[in-house]
């Protein structure tokens, strides 16, 4: 365990931050270890202050001081569980790098996970936002994800139903919001195919193989066509501060769209879950004037405009700031309340 611990490299935001007690985590011993320090406890029981950092690639601090432990669950490992003739079962322990991961099973010619390539993160962290791009989620791979709870060091294991996943949410999100965390994620089983129809109609997947002449796309094509796009729009992680997308894209009703439809017939948009549509909020920010914004050390990527990023130098603050300027500002051009798909500590 370490004390007022520089955050700074776990947060792809790059803001100066501190823990007051930090403890990395590499073996289930570890874990139990964790359980009975008395300043885990403490912060605990006491001031309900535990945060688990992952990656750090989804995480706003609002401060520039965590005033509670910070656990940094590391576990490595991949293996295979189960095979048949149609699918595999592979299990991902926690601390393995998802973009790695996905590269490996890509590799091994499994489908389900090539449209969420190069995310940044970790494997651990995939579940609690069940994390999504180009038409794909994770929820649709994830089989089981196995915890470990902070009180009584029990192990439970949710199966993908349990885990009630839904938009950039799942039961697993909830301590986060109460800055409370109940459990660990120690790994995840995925049950991914040998064969599937490759999911090409979400943004410009098709038009970029298309323009590549690819007309017969593999697995590895895809996989390599979700790099090119995100690495042409999205800040390097490590150079540019940012979360990749800051905004989750906006859900509507239908009679909402269509009355938009009708004052802007160039919006884009995508089927939601039961009845409801799904509007990028990127064009939502970028028709309101905000793509390229800068103002001091943060501002608006000028790529892709549902990222905020941080420039160097900055304090959290001022990335609240602008998001709350964007948040009014699409409310009162297009009437619709856009929300931060990053967790704000």
């Amino acid at each position: 365990m370490e004390k007022n611990f520089p955050l700074r490299e776990l947060n792809t935001f790059g803001f100066d931050v501190k823990a007051r007690y930090f403890q990395e985590l590499k073996t289930m011993d570890d874990i139990h270890h964790l359980i009975q320090n008395p300043e885990f406890i403490q912060c605990r029981d006491a001031i309900n202050r535990v945060l688990i950092l992952s990656g750090g690639s989804n995480i706003l601090f609002s401060n520039e001081i965590y005033d509670g432990f910070v656990v940094y669950p590391n576990l490595k490992g991949i293996e295979t569980l189960e095979e048949t003739d149609k699918t595999v079962m592979i299990r991902s322990y926690c601390g393995e790098v998802w973009k790695d991961f996905v590269d490996y099973t890509v590799a091994k010619g499994l489908y389900g996970l090539e449209n969420l390539a190069d995310i940044p993160g970790k494997v651990g962290a995939a579940p609690v936002q069940n994390i999504g791009a180009y038409g794909a989620e994770v929820k649709d791979a994830v089989y089981q994800v196995h915890t470990i709870d902070l009180t009584t060091g029990k192990i439970k294991v949710f199966s993908n139903d349990e885990c009630h996943f839904s938009y950039r949410n799942s039961v697993f999100k909830a301590p986060v919001r109460t800055r409370r965390a109940t459990s660990i994620i120690f790994a995840v089983d995925f049950i991914l195919k040998k064969h599937s129809e490759l999911k090409l109609d979400y943004g410009n997947i098709r038009n970029y193989l298309i323009n590549n002449n690819i007309t017969n796309p593999t697995i590895k094509d895809v996989a390599a066509t979700v790099k090119t796009i995100r690495a042409e729009k999205l800040p390097e992680v490590g150079v540019v501060g940012s979360v990749g997308s800051f905004f989750q894209n906006a859900i509507v009703t239908n009679d909402k769209f269509l009355e938009l439809k009708g004052l802007y017939p160039e919006i884009p948009s995508y089927p939601a879950d039961n009845n409801f549509i799904k509007i990028p909020s990127g064009w939502l920010i970028d028709r309101a004037g905000w793509k390229g914004y800068r103002e001091n050390h943060v501002g608006v990527w000028d790529k892709q405009a549902l990222v905020l990023v941080h420039y160097g130098g900055g304090k959290p603050q001022e990335i609240l700031d602008l998001m709350k300027k964007i948040q009014d500002s699409v409310k009162e051009k297009f009437g619709i309340e856009i929300r931060p798909e990053v967790n704000i500590i």
